[in-house]
């Protein structure tokens, strides 16, 4: 899938988020996440469905009838990749830790920062920070930061 995704993204000037796929024995459902720098746009989204449509129907590769989602991944996206972390950089985001963590947090909420050594730092109020890497995150999503209006 993602390699005829490729050509379409590029032809749009969009890049790939996030995919993903699920199936039962008559229907397949993918949901394609895009993004670009200054967002995407409906006409995007309709774009690259409408391409990836065509592309699917003739390469006929899953069983059944499917079912094609693309969006953009929205304002309070989750972070699921690396790369989300890196480019989210001073961005407001929540962060849960898996348990065991070294800082002893579950969770804070403040602006992500990337460090040198290839690992992240969460700005806190108040100027605290708290040190991770990508390994520590359990789940983490950007979101609106508190008291700012969209």
């Amino acid at each position: 899938m993602r390699e005829l995704l490729g050509p379409v993204l590029e032809r749009e000037g969009v890049e790939l988020y996030d995919l993903t796929m699920s199936a039962n024995k008559r229907n397949s459902l993918f949901r394609i996440y895009i993004n670009k720098p200054g967002g995407v746009t409906l006409a995007h989204c309709e774009a690259v469905s409408n391409q990836l449509s065509a592309v699917l129907d003739v390469e006929d590769m899953f069983p059944g009838s499917y079912t094609l989602e693309v969006s953009s991944p929205g304002l309070t996206r989750k972070l699921t990749k690396k790369e989300h972390f890196l480019k989210s950089a001073g961005s407001y985001a929540v962060i849960a830790f898996k348990k065991g963590f070294a800082g002893g947090l579950s969770e804070v909420s403040g602006f992500l920062e990337n460090r040198e050594d290839g690992g992240f730092r969460v700005r806190l109020d108040a100027g605290k920070t708290v040190d991770f890497n990508f390994d520590d995150v359990a789940r983490a999503k950007l979101d609106l930061e508190p008291g700012k209006e969209i």
